[in-house]
């Protein structure tokens, strides 16, 4: 397979939208990170043979081994309370050994929608349905009783220990109940969800909401910001419960976040996504002006495409697919390997150089998905890099999980806590976009054709 440089520092600080290659229908030039025209649309491939130098097959069983011979059997032993319901993650990744059993809305939510997911998918154990069952169970005795956020922190028998968390807890919590009714068949929890998250939405748009900003430390106060981080949630939502049936305010959701996404968030003046903007939806003359969390950027540029995946919509999916791949060369750590989550100053290049297996996870479902529906060279270029990368750095067999980051070479790993969301996500959903080429016969979707 070809190889590229990835250098990062023909990074230009100035790019336009222009620059950038937004496309229309029918256009067919895509631009790298410095805005060179270098990998032409129709540097596809019509037949998927192989990916990261495995067939299709070998690939799908590799992660299908992954999943249920490592992951979930080690889930089932160390990490899954099968007494109070939920998932416990401070734990030594190393042994499985707890640190505690305490819980957080974000993991619990997080996890009733793994179990969930699975279930629903790609294998109807009743067992899973089970454990998705108690999570449920746990998750609803804490139901706050007005328009509060879920606890962020609670004991393993579900009494809170601290007050309301951030949005993203509640919407976790969401994000598992809807899942899980598609599941049990159950449909008050997908209504309840929808209510989390459309109480979180109008939450969201006061004026005077509050959000700290834990990537950019020292920052000022915003009033009312308007954050990529939430619109990415917001989306990927939406999408996921409009493919399981029709909703017209789903639909205008998911409509209103794109918006958001790809017209506001989407700096003009460098093609990188900021963070955080005004209330007003305009960009802040100070630091967030500068500021990109570029592992956030690309991960909700993938769920852009999935939108247009399932809007067919070929305009979206390809303005989307230049600004997915520019993120991702642009944080691209040519030296060491892997990619970079937070760019602080864009004018000044300073970066958190700091790994996390989350972003690598979102640079393979975005890959995979151009894979799967272009045939893009540029996506088996960035997949097998990034496979490569992570079963190098990310993973020990003898460790019961996998690494959730460290420093830039990984030499200090971070041993202490189990990240199970995003594994699990990029396996099951790579294991589906396989199963789907092998059902073709190994022909790329031609989705946006």
């Amino acid at each position: 397979m070809e190889k590229k440089d990835y250098s990062r520092r023909s990074f230009l600080k100035h790019n336009s939208l222009a620059g950038l290659g937004i496309l229309t229908a029918g256009s067919s030039l895509a631009f790298t990170a410095d805005n060179s025209i270098a990998d032409p649309v129709n540097n596809t491939s019509e037949k998927v043979t192989k990916i990261a130098g495995l067939s299709v097959k070998q690939l799908r069983d590799k992660y299908r081994e992954e999943l249920f011979d490592r992951f979930i059997p080690n889930m089932d032993k160390y990490a899954i309370d099968h007494e109070y319901g939920g998932v416990m993650c401070s734990l030594d990744i190393k042994t499985g050994e707890l640190a505690n059993s305490n819980k957080t809305a974000w993991f619990v939510g997080r996890g009733l929608w793994v179990y969930s997911f699975l279930y629903n998918n790609l294998d109807k154990n009743p067992r899973y349905l089970e454990i998705a069952r108690k999570s449920k169970d746990l998750l609803l005795k804490l139901q706050p009783k007005d328009d509060s956020f879920w606890p962020r922190t609670f004991s393993n028998d579900g009494k809170p220990l601290s007050g309301p968390g951030d949005i993203y807890g509640s919407l976790f919590v969401a994000e598992g109940l809807f899942e899980y009714a598609k599941a049990s068949g159950e449909k008050q929890y997908r209504q309840l969800a929808k209510k989390i998250i459309f109480d979180c939405v109008a939450r969201y748009d006061k004026p005077d909401y509050i959000y700290d900003i834990s990537y950019l430390p020292g920052a000022p106060k915003i009033e009312g910001p308007r954050v990529l981080g939430h619109w990415m949630i917001f989306l990927s939502l939406s999408t996921q419960m409009l493919k399981h049936e029709p909703d017209a305010d789903l639909e205008k959701l998911a409509a209103r976040s794109v918006d958001a996404i790809m017209n506001y968030h989407v700096n003009p003046a460098y093609g990188l996504t900021n963070e955080v903007i005004n209330h007003d939806m305009s960009i802040p003359g100070n630091e967030y002006g500068q500021f990109s969390v570029i592992g956030h950027g690309l991960e909700t540029i993938t769920f852009v495409m999935f939108e247009a995946a399932r809007r067919k919509d070929r305009t979206l999916f390809e303005k989307a697919r230049i600004v997915y791949k520019k993120h991702v060369d642009v944080a691209t750590d040519a030296l060491y390997g892997g990619y970079f989550h937070s760019l602080q100053n864009v004018d000044k290049y300073d970066w958190d150089i700091r790994k996390s297996l989350w972003n690598q996870q979102e640079v393979l479902n975005g890959a995979l998905f151009l894979i799967e529906h272009t045939g893009d060279e540029w996506g088996y270029r960035h997949f097998e890099r990034t496979d490569s990368y992570i079963y190098d750095k990310f993973y020990k067999p003898e460790y019961k999980f996998w690494h959730s980051g460290g420093d830039r070479k990984m030499e200090k790993p971070n041993i202490s806590l189990l990240e199970h969301y995003h594994h699990a996500r990029q396996l099951m959903l790579g294991i589906l976009s396989m199963d789907r080429i092998i059902k073709r016969g190994n022909k790329v979707s031609g989705l946006f054709v």
